[in-house]
């Protein structure tokens, strides 16, 4: 499939806006050598790529694109709607849905070609019904629940399955599928009772290929590799273990222009309630970035913003589209007209300050994907 004109479009679009407000710009050739970096160390048969909400909202054409030139055939996104989009993008790869149906019927993810990881045993036997008036076995996946609980058939209900088999034998089941709910911390025990788990209950239940591993999964060892990995973070450079992932290049650089600059005298307080109070003679800029483009309020107490290859401090606090950074150890010298403040890149990463809020490093690059304009670099 042609994909040049729609990209094309994108690419001019957000250049033009990314001159004026703040821009995630997008390095679609970091996510390439993510994606073979990734497949230099996993050992099973197929590195399929997640690329659900739109790509962890770096936009779903390009990064799927990339990923496609780069030699990924398969994608998970997390429903019938993404699945549909990927299709059109990537015409000849395998495409999964992880919510499973999702309230759709099997037939609607047959239509485009795609496979629902089925979520529950009431989507299992949706699907056992509909083979059985098809009179054909359907292709599908089935999640498991070894121990993260959110979607997956329980132990009680794999055993129910056992002992009523005529159901799985309508299914044509292309995968076996759970989740490490302990993913970021490699020697946690709960993950070898999880794996523990998965090979008893499968080995009960008809042969199919496994799939465990997720990102990090596939920087442990090889017996946790299994025959399918599921890889989302690892691909835009995002660390999400404990022990650090080698090799990995973040894809992403947020900075905003600046929209004023100031002098105060010393005394001047700044910000909503005055909660900052100049110490000394300041200059100050404003950038026009701010929580409505995904970054946290907290993110001014604990973050650093770059501006001219000089760390500068956040003060006053974020407002929705607004920031304000002290410069004024800024030399005076410096030309900024045009200048945009850098406020996350490989140079300034993501997981420092998601350890910091206590959150996961994919919920601040999501927010601010889904929150800021976007460009692209390095489209082939």
């Amino acid at each position: 499939m042609n994909t040049a004109v729609p990209l094309a479009s994108v690419w001019q679009a957000s250049a033009a806006s990314h001159m004026r407000h703040a821009c995630l710009r997008v390095d679609l050739e970091a996510i390439r050598s993510n994606y073979r970096e990734v497949r230099r160390r996993y050992r099973g048969r197929v590195l399929s790529a997640v690329v659900k909400s739109d790509a962890y909202g770096l936009g779903l054409a390009p990064v799927v694109t990339a990923l496609a030139e780069a030699g990924c055939r398969a994608f998970w996104v997390n429903d019938l709607e993404e699945a549909s989009r990927v299709r059109d993008i990537a015409p000849s790869a395998t495409v999964y849905a992880l919510m499973g149906l999702c309230g759709n019927h099997l037939r609607d993810f047959e239509a485009i070609g795609a496979t629902p990881a089925l979520a529950s045993l009431e989507e299992v036997e949706h699907c056992a019904r509909h083979a059985l008036m098809t009179q054909r076995r359907v292709p599908v996946v089935i999640q498991i629940d070894t121990g993260l609980g959110r979607l997956g058939l329980r132990v009680e209900e794999l055993m129910r399955l056992v002992n009523q088999p005529d159901t799985l034998n309508r299914l044509d089941i292309g995968l076996w599928v759970s989740h490490l709910a302990a993913y970021n911390c490699p020697d946690d025990p709960a993950n070898f009772e999880q794996r523990q788990k998965l090979l008893h209950w499968t080995s009960l239940l008809p042969s199919a290929p496994i799939s465990l591993s997720a990102s990090s999964g596939v920087f442990m060892g090889e017996d946790w590799h299994f025959d399918v990995a599921r890889v989302g973070s690892a691909l835009y450079g995002v660390q999400t273990s404990v022990i650090w992932q080698e090799g990995l290049r973040p894809c992403y650089e947020l900075s905003a222009p600046l929209i004023r600059i100031a002098e105060y005298p010393a005394g001047r307080r700044l910000g909503y309630r005055g909660m900052s109070e100049l110490t000394r003679p300041s200059r100050i800029a404003t950038a026009a970035i701010g929580y409505a483009n995904g970054l946290p309020q907290r993110f001014a107490e604990i973050a650093k913003v770059r501006l001219h290859g000089t760390i500068v401090p956040i003060i006053g606090g974020l407002a929705m589209n607004m920031t304000m950074l002290d410069i004024t150890d800024l030399s005076s010298n410096i030309d900024l007209a045009g200048a945009r403040a850098v406020f996350l890149d490989q140079h300034l990463p993501i997981e420092p300050i998601a350890d910091q809020l206590a959150c996961a490093p994919n919920m601040l690059l999501t927010q601010v994907a889904a929150g800021a304009d976007k460009s692209y670099a390095n489209m082939q």
